[in-house]
Order: C-alpha cells, then sequence, then structure tokens
C-alpha cells in the first residue's frame, strides 16, 4: 500500500514494498525513520525552507532560514508577518501571491530584510498547497545571494579597474613631462619684473597647472595599486594638525567654520605620513565643496579623533548637503561625481578608500549626527592602532613585577628568537612555536598568560579564534604582530576583544607596556 499525501514539509511520499515477516508495524516505523532522515537533511541544508499559513505567517522553517534572517532559532520566525517583517517592499510580497495563483513561482529574486533592518537579496521558489483542514498554504525555499552578488560586483570592478589602470598609468605618465615644463616655466617667469597683467596670467597657469598635476598624482596613485611599503609609527593627531593649519584661513574665508577635538591619549598607527595627509585633506576639500554647493553663507565642519578598541577613528562631518542613500555606494567609484562640469574628477573619494585600504583600515558614510533628514555627511576612518591608549612609561624597570607565561608563534626562527631572548631577560617565561598547529597541542597541556603571534600565521578569523579557545589561551592577552601594511590588511578588522597590534621592527617598550601594564 502506499502512504497517504502528508502536509509536513519534512515528509516525502515514495512506495513502499512491506515485507510480511516484518509485521503490522513495518511501514509505521519506515516511514518513522524517512521522516526522520529527511528532516535531518532539511535541518542540514544551507538554503531557507519554510512553509507559510494563507495570512502570511511562518508556520514551519529550518536552521538556515533562521541564521539568514538574523535569529537566533526557528520558534523565533512564527511572529513574523512576511510582508511586513521580511520583504522590504510589502507590494512585492503581494505581486508574488498574484502570481502564484497562475501556478508555482521559480527562481525569482526579491529584497529581504533581517531582524537588524539590513537587506539582502535572495532567490525565491514557491508553491501553493492544501493544508490538512483545507487551508491553502505556501511552501518556500530561499537562497541568500547577497554574498555571491557582493563578490561578482568586486570581481567586475577589479576587472574594470585593470583594464582602467593600464590606460590611466600609460596617459599619466604622457602628462607628466608638459605639465613638468609648464609649471617650471612658469615659475620661472614669476620671479621677473612684468606688468600686473601678466603676472596674473602667469599666476593662473602656474595654479591650473599644479591642479593638473594633482589629478594625474591621483590617477598614478589609482592606477598603480602598489604593494605596502614599510610604515613609520605615525600620530594621526598631528597629521589632522597639520591639514587644518594649512586649510584654515581659506575654510574661514568662505564663511566655514573648522572644529576640531583630537584625543590628546590617542595611540599611533603604522602608516605613510603623505598618504594620511592626503586622506585629511581630501576630506577636508570634499566638506568644504559639499557646504559650499549648498549655497548657504556659512558652514561647519567637525575633525575629531579617538580610540575604538584596537582602531584608530578619524571622523570628519560636515552640515552640507549630505548623500542621498541611493548614491552612497556610487561615491566610491572612480569618475563619480555630483560637481558641476569641470569642479572636480571623481577621484578623491576613490584614493582615499584605496589609501585606507592599504593601511589596513576601513572608512564608511553616514549622514551627521543630529542632522536634519539627508542634511550633512560624517565620513568615518577606522585605523589599527599599534599601542595601547596612554602613555608609555618613560624608566621601565630591569625586569617584570610578574614573570609571565608567553607562547610565541612566528615561522622566522630569527624573529621568534629574538622574542623569547627578550621576554627572558624581563624574568618571563617564553616558549616559541613555529606554525599553528604547534601552537594549540602546547596550548592544551599548559596556560600561558600572553600570545604573541606574527601576522601571516593570524591572517584569519579562525586561527584567532581557534586559538582563543584553546584551553591554555582562554585567558591570555593577543599580540598581533606585522612586517608592513600589507600583512596588516590581511588581518580580520576589527581584531577580537583584548588583541592588539604592534608593527616590526618592535619598539621594546611598546611591547613591554603590551605585555605588563
Amino acid at each position: 500500500m502506499a502512504p497517504s499525501k502528508s502536509t509536513n514539509p519534512y515528509r516525502f511520499e515514495r512506495e513502499i514494498t512491506i515485507v510480511p515477516e516484518r509485521g503490522g508495524d513495518a511501514l509505521t516505523r519506515v516511514l518513522a525513520e524517512s521522516e526522520e532522515r529527511f528532516r535531518r537533511l532539511v535541518h542540514r541544508v544551507e538554503v531557507g525552507v519554510f512553509r507559510a499559513s494563507s495570512d502570511g505567517h511562518f508556520v514551519e522553517g529550518n536552521p538556515a532560514l533562521a541564521r539568514m534572517l538574523g535569529y537566533a532559532h526557528e520558534a523565533e520566525l512564527y511572529d513574523l508577518t512576511i510582508a511586513r517583517d521580511v520583504f522590504v517592499d510589502s507590494a512585492e510580497c503581494e505581486r508574488l501571491r498574484a502570481r502564484l495563483a497562475r501556478g508555482p513561482v521559480e527562481r525569482v529574486s526579491t529584497r529581504w530584510k533581517r531582524r537588524d533592518g539590513t537587506c539582502l537579496t535572495v532567490r525565491l521558489s514557491l508553491r501553493t498547497i492544501e493544508g490538512e483542514d483545507g487551508d491553502m498554504q505556501l511552501d518556500g525555499i530561499v537562497e541568500d545571494l547577497t554574498e555571491r552578488l557582493r563578490q561578482q560586483d568586486a570581481l567586475r570592478r577589479t576587472e574594470r579597474m585593470a583594464c582602467l589602470g593600464a590606460t590611466l598609468a600609460g596617459v599619466a605618465h604622457e602628462l607628466n613631462n608638459p605639465l613638468a615644463a609648464i609649471l617650471g616655466f612658469a615659475q620661472l617667469l614669476l620671479r621677473k619684473e612684468m606688468d600686473e597683467e601678466a603676472r596674473l596670467a602667469l599666476e593662473t597657469i602656474d595654479h591650473e597647472a599644479a591642479r593638473a598635476g594633482r589629478i594625474v598624482r591621483d590617477l598614478l596613485t589609482l592606477a598603480r595599486k602598489p604593494e605596502a611599503e614599510r610604515r613609520a609609527r605615525v600620530n594621526l593627531n598631528d597629521v589632522v594638525g597639520y591639514i587644518v593649519g594649512t586649510r584654515r584661513y581659506a575654510l574661514e574665508t568662505h564663511g566655514i567654520a573648522c572644529r576640531s577635538a583630537l584625543d590628546p591619549m590617542l595611540p599611533p598607527v603604522a602608516g605613510d605620513r603623505a598618504q594620511l595627509e592626503q586622506v585629511v585633506l581630501n576630506l577636508l576639500n570634499n566638506a568644504e565643496q559639499a557646504i559650499r554647493s549648498s549655497g548657504g553663507d556659512a558652514g561647519q565642519v567637525s575633525i575629531r579623533t579617538r580610540v575604538d578598541g584596537a582602531a584608530v577613528v578619524l571622523e570628519i562631518e560636515d552640515d552640507g548637503p549630505g548623500i542621498p542613500d541611493e548614491t552612497r555606494d556610487q561615491i566610491w567609484e572612480p569618475f563619480w561625481t555630483t560637481k558641476a562640469l569641470g569642479s572636480g574628477t571623481g577621484l578623491g573619494l576613490t584614493v582615499v578608500r584605496d589609501i585606507v585600504a592599504s593601511h589596513g583600515g576601513e572608512i564608511a558614510v553616514t549622514r551627521s549626527s543630529g542632522a536634519a533628514q539627508g542634511a550633512g555627511a560624517r565620513f568615518v576612518v577606522r585605523l589599527p592602532a599599534l599601542a595601547h591608549r596612554g602613555e608609555p612609561a618613560t624608566d621601565p624597570v630591569e625586569t617584570a613585577s610578574r614573570a609571565l607565561d608567553v607562547l610565541v608563534i612566528d615561522a622566522n626562527y630569527q624573529s621568534a628568537g629574538f622574542l623569547t631572548a627578550f621576554l627572558s631577560s624581563r624574568g618571563h617565561a617564553a616558549l616559541a612555536a613555529q606554525n599553528v598547529e604547534y601552537a594549540l597541542r602546547l596550548a592544551e597541556h599548559l596556560t600561558f598568560d600572553a600570545v604573541i603571534c606574527d601576522s601571516s600565521l593570524a591572517a584569519g578569523k579562525v586561527v584567532l579564534g581557534a586559538l582563543r579557545s584553546a584551553a591554555g589561551c582562554a585567558d591570555a592577552r593577543f599580540i598581533v604582530a606585522a612586517g608592513d601594511a600589507a600583512s596588516t590588511a590581511r588581518l580580520p578588522f576589527p581584531l577580537p576583544a583584548a588583541t592588539a597590534l604592534v608593527m616590526r621592527p618592535y619598539d621594546l617598550e611598546e611591547l613591554r607596556i603590551l605585555l605588563e601594564d
């Protein structure tokens, strides 16, 4: 005999042959085993599977669907109204319902929202079924396409930039030679005596040639994508202070007040000072142009620095017209600009983003705090800090007040040897491991107060998570050591809590503070 039709989404139908020797309970047992296998399968798959009632509520759902929507357990889904709580556009939900009246809906892309309000793009397959009580219900399979689409966009952008970069490099190099000659001769002629009209013309030539030179430098920065060089310790407050000092007069001339609130205890960052100056200058110029484009007689730019965990944060905020939500993602694209023709190249924010990324940081833009709807823009730059908040002690003692057990994870024998020697001189006990596997074995049998790990071995959240989960490292202080910004950029930012970043060559006093204070 064949099983009766079921409306349970975790059941499926098949022909079952009953062997007489099994007795009357054979069918029940086979069906139960079949249902359990299918239930486990649905719970393991990485696509969402659900059933919804006719009034638009989830009545069944698997763990993948709950994770996709940002819920801890599938039972939390049952209080949701799909059109209101899941679809970004409730009208899209109604359109899909109308299509279902004509037959199943297969692989339709639409936008859903997570519990926290963030959007995701999903692909839906839907069909209606008749429930046990005769009510029409909805079965669905949903696939999260968000990450796949992001990767595809990133790949397309990389391909475009590779092609564009080759062209830009050639154009920029060809322009540099005539621009150098124009600038040089203009500056030579400006040293001579001449009438006011001729001087004004030469000053215009000099100014515009210099502006063209800056555009060429931006093109080269965009095209080269150079490997990060070894960075120096940079105080971001000094960079901000210098740029603000050079721009304050020009800003105030146009009625724009510049307010600074710099954290005096800001730790240094590992960076290229010239590039970081370019970041601050471009963002400050962007704020000035935004305020002046609004047509007002005055405005204000606020610049702040602060510490947030293991990151140094720079915020530049203006009270201009702001950036519309629909164009917020486009501002980072090369040559995209809202300025009038001839007023900008659209390269400034692209260069800023690339410089920040090459320093292992990230940049984001939001509305200004407290601003009216759509008004003002706030750019937030986060860079990895080199040391804890606070000033280092000037006269460290010869040995530590408390001996520590330290695990050094470094594939380089010379670097590991130096660290163990330094730690021993401070009275600490240090063990070295050349790879993560050996380090994990040590942490199974020994307890450590601190772990110093080379960034090349800690370049993923899985590695740091495994080390932190090891019994011997549960309460350890973690220090990640990087040799340059290229290795820093591969680290999983933001770093986990109680994890510091240091740069090689080591500042011994900085290393001592991180370990012992």
